[in-house]
């Protein structure tokens, strides 16, 4: 399930449950690329996912790259102390700006 809510001018929240993973992830694409024709920022907020696969990994790159191009930030909440295995890989986790909760993403965004 995805949902999205303006939380400001120029921001936009996309909240995912479940899973994200090849066989949904055109959803989860269409999703990323409405709220960034929306929004230059985005708050992902992946606290209620349950499983992300290569696919997703690599949508959220995609929409990283899509909002720096437009001066943007897409900022993703993640639950627990340590970001998954599949966002240490290979660096991924510098690529991406990762937080433990939806406050501290907005707050890393301004």
């Amino acid at each position: 399930m995805i949902t999205t809510e303006a939380l400001g001018p120029g921001t936009t929240l996309v909240a995912v449950a479940g899973e994200v993973t090849f066989s949904n992830i055109g959803g989860f694409d269409r999703a990323l690329a409405g709220a960034q024709s929306e929004a230059t920022n985005l708050v992902v907020d992946l606290t209620d996912v349950t499983f992300i696969d290569s696919s997703g990994l690599s949508s959220l790159i995609t929409a990283s790259a899509r909002a720096r191009e437009r001066a943007g930030t897409v900022a993703l909440v993640l639950a627990g102390d340590a970001p998954p295995s599949i966002f240490r890989f290979r660096g991924v986790d510098r690529l991406l700006a990762l937080y433990g909760s939806r406050e501290a993403a907005l707050a890393g965004l301004s």
